[in-house]
């Protein structure tokens, strides 16, 4: 198939808004942020794809079928579109277990099929231990799993995300986002994410479309539409990588991990065995810059890199470094950018403590 994977062009006023909605745009297979002030517009873009609110006028085609088209009077139900939704609300079915709410949208898979489907997505989703409980006895963070588990089960064309880390407190809110990204990265479908945060924006998404009153007015990188914004608060911006752990040093006290894309990282001492993947986290502002190498460190990673981009926002910028084919996000203060002169095709030596690297193992992170 030719062309993009979603294609949206839709016209709609909600009854008893002054609000007119009115937005076209293309999706691959990529994570999408529909990013913009609570009332632009972004849950109603959600609402109109899945075919839970029916548009004025305009089209949705996803995979090349259309779902709805009002010059042709196409308008296809939701339960025909293959299309995963996750909430803020995770809406589980509180009478039925774990496992049969994962279970709920395979009813008309053999039964062999429906149970290797529902293990595999509780295992991408990290909620295999939990099949036997009730939605009453889990947390939070647990029942959005569930419920992302749920909508992955009956493998959609496409997954759309209301605002799903918002109710949740910061620690679950972060392993969380960890996870969805994960899983659309595993299945390898196209979402769309709505949210206000400009962390889980830089942190999720590829690509930003940036709502205000119901238009699309600008859409790119996310850093780069976030920074033509205005103002704009980037504190707690992550790096994650997915890696795996190549060794450990023989006093116990130290272990290597080898990113994918070919750096390699020491890290405080892991308890998961060599060759098996994990997940690590760096926060943008642990990461120190300096031009040249730098002699006589306790830092144990000094990593020779190149400047891609250098994005100004205020008194902060984002400095976007290259190491083989990994991009890493440097936060820095103005006045560093001239003092070092730092600018696109620069050699830097990021520095980066051992302690300041969070890993978990990939496929068992638990909120």
């Amino acid at each position: 198939m030719s062309g993009p994977l979603l294609d949206v062009n839709l016209q709609w006023t909600p009854p008893g808004s002054s609000l007119t909605l009115d937005v076209a745009f293309q999706l691959d297979a990529q994570a999408a942020i529909l990013f913009g002030s609570s009332g632009a517009g972004k849950s109603s873009i959600l609402r109109l794809i899945a075919g839970l609110e029916r548009p004025r006028s305009g089209h949705v085609r996803l995979n090349g079928d259309t779902l709805f088209e009002s010059s042709r009077h196409i308008n296809e139900p939701l339960r025909r579109r293959r299309i995963g939704l996750i909430f803020q609300d995770d809406l589980l079915f509180p009478h039925l277990s774990v496992a049969a709410n994962i279970q709920y949208g395979l009813k008309t898979w053999p039964r062999v099929e429906r149970e290797k489907r529902t293990a595999e997505v509780a295992d991408l989703c990290g909620v295999g231990h939990l099949m036997g409980r009730d939605p009453a006895t889990l947390s939070g963070g647990e029942r959005q799993r569930v419920g992302l588990a749920r909508a992955l089960a009956p493998r959609p064309r496409l997954l759309l995300c209301d605002e799903p880390v918002s109710a949740l407190d910061l620690a679950a809110r972060d392993l969380l986002i960890d996870r969805i990204s994960a899983v659309q990265r595993a299945e390898g479908i196209p979402m769309l994410y709505v949210t206000h945060s400009p962390v889980e924006s830089v942190t999720l998404g590829s690509w930003l479309f940036r709502i205000d009153a119901g238009q699309i007015v600008d859409q790119g990188p996310p850093l780069d539409v976030l920074a033509r914004g205005g103002k704009v608060e980037l504190t707690g911006v992550d790096n994650r990588f997915t890696a795996v752990v190549e060794s450990h040093d023989e006093h116990g006290r130290e272990s290597t991990l080898h990113l994918n894309g070919g750096t390699r990282l020491v890290v405080p001492k892991q308890n998961t065995p060599s060759g098996q993947p994990v997940i690590v986290r760096i926060r943008a502002d642990d990461i120190l810059l300096a031009r040249g190498m730098i002699e006589g460190l306790s830092a144990r990673n000094v990593l020779p890199g190149v400047v891609d981009r250098v994005i100004v926002h205020g008194a902060e910028a984002e400095v976007l470094v290259k190491t083989g084919e990994i991009r890493w996000i440097v936060s820095v203060v103005t006045p560093a950018l001239e003092t070092l002169g730092l600018c696109a095709g620069v050699s830097v030596h990021m520095i980066v403590k051992a302690r300041s690297c969070h890993v978990t193992a990939a496929a068992s992170q638990e909120i």
